[in-house]
């Protein structure tokens, strides 16, 4: 069953459905309907799958967007919509079709990026301003979540304002850059640069360019798609092209100290000296704009910068990469610098003061940060793993699309040399490989045929170990392929693609369909399925992805279509784009917030096949996941406080290296801008989601003590609450709890240092403790004398021998039980003013206060210490769970953490 005679065709008939749902007042399911029956019933759709197009239009129509906020310094002035008076604005007009007919973007996501892209354009100089500029921002937004559109879009514009010159730096692999390249060459230039480096009529229209009756607009690359397509000096000098000349020049390029080099000197041609500026020369007259795409990678300066007194070393050499990006800034009089990322760490952690005398200023975005919700379609961390606080009726679920890996360290050992032999592949992966044939299949059922399809499998970063691995899947392929195509001649593929199919994804569907609501999920049934599998499997090729760009070109050379099984370990860390993700068998180890959500790839849009997807991982990896998006959330949380009290970057900056999330981020050296590893409890609630159970009886002994020495009292609807208590008890009673080494944020060592710190300086002396119960289905245990009914959470780490992980420990309503209701009124009004501060559409409404608002009513003397005993099942000795929820207070001091964290944080990657 197929979307009609071809994909075109559908593609026909989706646009013109949409333009008549554009037509709406709103679009209900009777607007849905009309569309569908009047685009069926015309002649030239005859055929068309009437269900599917209903399905696609009604999912795309179903996609809403959160509100987005800007930390900003204020020192612009809106010129956008002043200039569309007298611009055309004709770029960005073909752009925001193309993404609307050909990219389905629902309209809310074109809108919102609309409004997006005028602001950060708004945040740069309008580019016929007069004099010396320099503006640098960034934007933050999820992994895999359409950063590249936004980009696109925002390039549109800069053109269509006058911006003569733009310099995209795309990652340091030729795969990305590749990528990236394409993507710019459908929604920007509208012709393959693989064809002509110039624009040429006769140049092949794809993408944007293709779209019927569009314009062909002019502009220059001296880049391409291609493998070799990298800027070169040579080419660049054999040209007419001129930088800031009549026509807008666009250029692709790696973030490679040779690349840079030679673009510096092709620029510099147009230069004059100017010994009053770093470098001594400068182009006048040329707006520049940089685009870095993975703004954290390689970018930031790792060097140190400081002379033996702590004060900014003007002379300080920075790292390479560094220093050629900050000169092609200084080398223009007027210049700016928009970094794009998913993991902004690194980049807040970059000195706002940094300087050198010849290169300038270092790369802080001092002029703004944009930090951007995900629409309500993107299938990110939250949902995946289920990270929401719990709430009345226990935790939040994530997608049941997780299966453990507990099979591949015995073949694939965490610190294995580059000459480790495979001769076989883990049972797990041999599953994996099944699960990614029924994917293929099942979308085939859905319509999906002529569509990507990719599957990821990571578990080295060695090219010797990736090339073994891809020729026993490969071998594993074609045995499967020809049971499929010759049956009865041995084997029993069939027999394991039809158990898996039933014992996974038919029986999860109801629940995925459920969770997915908005997704439109049609049901599949096993003998669909088995129609499609031969077709699915022989389609499936097997490709290494070791930097080089044509396996990434790959995609746009097959317009019915390719399904790929992607093998790589660094090149598919960062940026690149896995079309059509359905599996990722992912096993590589590392613990940096960064790094590890860059290695996400399976974040993302997933139209039509959500259900399908699986995650292959080990336990260890879900836990570091579940940490990670944690500590992203909450401080997207401190950044949309910051924004509704008016901060400006650089004091976000500074929040975030103190904050206790501040701790594992990113790599030691991007940390430069700290003198030492310290963190800063104002403001953040600490809570323990990991726990050895080794120290179980020990912490219950320990919270027993402390609990049996505070007056008795009677329970308040099974809790207990105690009010007045000493903060120098609550410091003593922290220094005696023994937390896990992964409890980075809950490390009560630091927090016991933190409060006596307060302390001593009068403040953190008055504690509100509270005991509290669980609901419904757990265990009692007697804690300090009281019986109380035990928390129940899941353990997300059942493998890890003496180890207990769960999602989040804290309910929203637990925060607030130590204020009166004037002051939940006020932190709920509060974070309502924040909420309705961001950029429209505003669909996200919260229900109740947000944490650091409520921690801005609390005077700083005051502090709350939660107290949850966790039942582990069969009797064993409760878990104590505990998390402190410290008051806003601005003179409080960082306190550096205790024991091993530095050591920690140094040894993650040995």
């Amino acid at each position: 069953m197929g979307g009609g005679p071809g994909e075109p065709m559908f593609d026909a008939a989706y646009a013109v459905a949409n333009g008549l749902l554009m037509m709406e007042m709103r679009v209900t399911p009777e607007a849905l309907d009309r569309a569908v029956a009047t685009v069926a019933g015309m002649p030239n759709f005859v055929g068309i799958n009437a269900d599917r197009l209903r399905r696609e239009l009604e999912a795309s129509n179903n996609v809403h967007v959160g509100g987005y906020s800007v930390i900003d310094d204020r020192d612009f002035k809106a010129w956008i919509k002043a200039a569309r008076e007298n611009r055309k604005f004709e770029f960005w007009t073909r752009y925001r079709k193309y993404l609307e007919l050909r990219k389905r973007m629902a309209h809310d996501v074109v809108d919102q990026l609309d409004g997006l892209t005028d602001d950060i354009l708004d945040r740069l100089r309008d580019p016929q301003t007069e004099g010396e500029w320099d503006r640098r921002g960034l934007v933050v937004g999820d992994v895999q979540s359409g950063k590249t559109s936004n980009y696109t879009g925002l390039i549109c514009k800069a053109v269509d304002a006058g911006y003569p010159l733009i310099i995209v730096m795309a990652g340091v692999h030729n795969s990305l850059r590749s990528q990236t390249q394409i993507r710019l060459d459908e929604g920007f230039f509208g012709f393959d640069t693989r064809l002509n480096l110039r624009a040429d009529q006769q140049n092949q229209r794809i993408g944007a360019g293709a779209l019927p009756g569009a314009p062909f607009l002019v502009a220059h690359s001296l880049t391409s798609s291609m493998e070799s397509g990298d800027f070169k000096l040579s080419t660049a000098q054999g040209t007419k092209i001129i930088p800031g000349g009549k026509d807008p020049v666009l250029l692709v390029v790696k973030k490679r100290v040779s690349i840079l080099d030679n673009l510096h000197k092709w620029l510099k041609v147009r230069a004059e000296k100017d010994e009053g500026v770093p470098g001594g020369d400068i182009v006048r007259g040329v707006p520049l704009l940089i685009i870095d795409d993975e703004a954290d990678y390689a970018s930031a300066n790792t060097n140190e910068y400081r002379d033996q007194d702590g004060n900014i070393d003007e002379d300080a050499d920075p790292t390479n990469t560094n220093k050629h990006i900050r000169r092609l800034l200084t080398l223009f009089e007027k210049s700016a610098y928009v970094g794009y990322t998913a993991t902004p760490f690194a980049n807040v952690f970059i000195h706002h003061e940094g300087w050198n005398k010849k290169y300038g200023e270092d790369l802080f975005p001092r002029s703004f940060i944009i930090n951007i919700p995900a629409p309500s379609n993107y299938i990110g961390a939250e949902k995946v793993f289920g990270l929401a606080r719990p709430g009345p009726d226990g935790e939040s679920r994530g997608l049941p699309i997780i299966r453990e890996v507990d099979d591949a360290e015995t073949i694939f050992p965490p610190k294995h040399k580059k000459e480790l032999p495979v001769a076989e592949l883990p049972g797990t992966l041999h599953q994996a490989i099944l699960a990614f044939i029924l994917a293929c299949a099942a979308r085939r059922v859905r319509g999906d045929v002529s569509v990507d399809n990719s599957m990821l499998v990571h578990v080295t970063r060695f090219t010797l170990v990736q090339q073994q691995v891809a020729r026993l899947i490969e071998e594993e392929l074609t045995d499967i392929r020809r049971q499929l195509e010759y049956p009865g001649t041995g084997g029993d593929a069939l027999e394991r693609l039809e158990d898996l199919w039933r014992s996974d994804f038919e029986a999860n569907f109801p629940t995925l369909q459920e969770m997915l609501a908005d997704h439109q999920l049609a049901p599949v049934e096993w003998d669909q399925v088995r129609g499609q599998l031969f077709d699915a499997a022989r389609r499936i090729e097997v490709r290494e992805i070791n930097g080089s760009a044509k396996d990434a070109l790959d995609y746009a050379e097959h317009p019915d279509g390719l399904s790929v099984i992607a093998i790589g370990g660094d090149k598919l860390s960062r940026g690149l784009t896995l079309e059509g993700l359905s599996v990722s068998y992912f096993v590589r180890t590392s613990k940096m917030y960064d790094t590890l959500m860059q290695m996400g790839r399976w974040f993302g849009y997933r139209p039509g096949y959500a259900d399908l997807c699986r995650l292959y991982t080990s336990s260890e990896l879900v836990t570091w996941y579940r940490h990670i998006a944690v500590a992203t959330s909450e401080l997207r949380e401190e950044f949309d406080l910051m924004y509704a009290t008016g901060q400006t970057p650089d004091q976000f900056g500074n929040r975030v290296r103190a904050h206790p999330n501040g701790m594992l981020i990113t790599a030691a050296n991007k940390m430069r801008a700290v003198a030492r590893v310290r963190a800063g409890f104002s403001g953040t609630i600490s809570e323990t989601v990991s726990f050895d159970t080794a120290s179980a009886v020990r912490n219950l002994e320990t919270f027993s003590a402390f609990i049996a020495g505070l007056p008795v009292i009677q329970p308040e609807r099974d809790r207990y609450i105690w009010t007045g208590v000493g903060g120098a008890d609550v410091a003593a009673l922290m220094a005696r709890v023994e937390t896990a080494k992964e409890s980075w944020k809950a490390n009560s060592r630091a927090i016991a240092d933190y409060i006596a710190d307060r302390v001593s300086d009068g403040r953190l002396d008055d504690w509100t403790v509270a005991l509290l119960a669980g609901g419904r289905g757990g265990g009692r245990h007697d804690i300090g004398g009281y019986d109380i009914a035990l928390t129940r959470r899941e353990n997300k780490s059942p493998s890890q021998k003496g180890k207990y992980t769960i999602g989040r420990l804290v309910s929203p309503s637990d925060e607030v039980l130590d204020l009166d209701r004037p002051q939940i009124d006020a932190a709920f009004d509060a974070t309502l003013a924040a909420w309705d501060m961001k950029k429209p559409p505003k669909r996200d409404q919260p229900s109740s206060p947000s944490g650091p608002f409520i921690r801005r009513q609390r005077d700083p003397s005051r502090g709350l210490l939660l107290i949850y005993p966790i039942d582990t099942g069969a009797g064993s000795t409760p878990l104590m769970g505990f998390a402190v929820s410290f008051p806003w207070d601005e003179n409080a001091r960082e306190i550096e953490y205790a024991e091993n964290s530095v050591k920690q944080l140094e040894d993650l990657f040995d």
